[in-house]
């Protein structure tokens, strides 16, 4: 079974990452292949924010597939109106992104589920899932997230390996 997975955590700065699943004589594993994120500015209209948020993930998706699974953090409200209106246009725009190379999102994880699976608890902070996500794949110390958001994203295809029963 080697499989690539491609998983979003989605907001306004989103983040990506893609792992690859190999089964090895030895067991699973699991190795990140590619992490990056970008920062929109609200200096931006929200069209604006929304292309280049699709045109980050049409160049993941590119040069990175290709993939056979799409995941990506469930997310149902926002802290207000607002912030939940520009997540689920993030979530528009990378569907788009998505849509050109025939990929549809195949799982969505709760948060909760994704924090447990990078830290072993649901209720985990930022710094508790990076440094669960460093030690689940073994990455060096030196290694180094440029935000949250992109530990986020390992931890979202970290998560659904383990619901799936290919991780413990």
């Amino acid at each position: 079974m080697n499989k690539r997975i491609l998983a979003f955590d989605i907001s306004t700065n989103p983040g990506v990452a893609v792992l690859e699943v190999k089964k090895l004589k030895s067991g699973i594993k699991v190795e990140l292949k590619h992490v990056d994120s970008i920062k929109t500015s609200t200096a931006h209209t929200d069209a604006q924010r929304y292309a280049y948020i699709e045109a980050f993930a049409v160049k993941v998706i590119h040069e990175h597939g290709p993939f056979d699974v799409v995941l990506r953090e469930h997310f149902t409200k926002g802290r207000n109106k607002r912030s939940t209106q520009t997540v689920f246009g993030a979530w528009a725009a990378i569907d788009a992104a998505l849509n050109k190379y025939g990929y549809e999102v195949v799982a969505e994880l709760t948060p909760s589920e994704v924090k447990k699976a990078a830290s072993g608890s649901g209720n985990a902070d930022k710094a508790e899932v990076e440094a669960g996500v460093r030690k689940r794949l073994g990455l060096p110390d030196d290694f180094t997230f440029k935000s949250d958001d992109e530990s986020d994203a390992v931890a979202v295809g970290l998560a659904y390996l383990i619901k799936k029963g290919v991780l413990a």
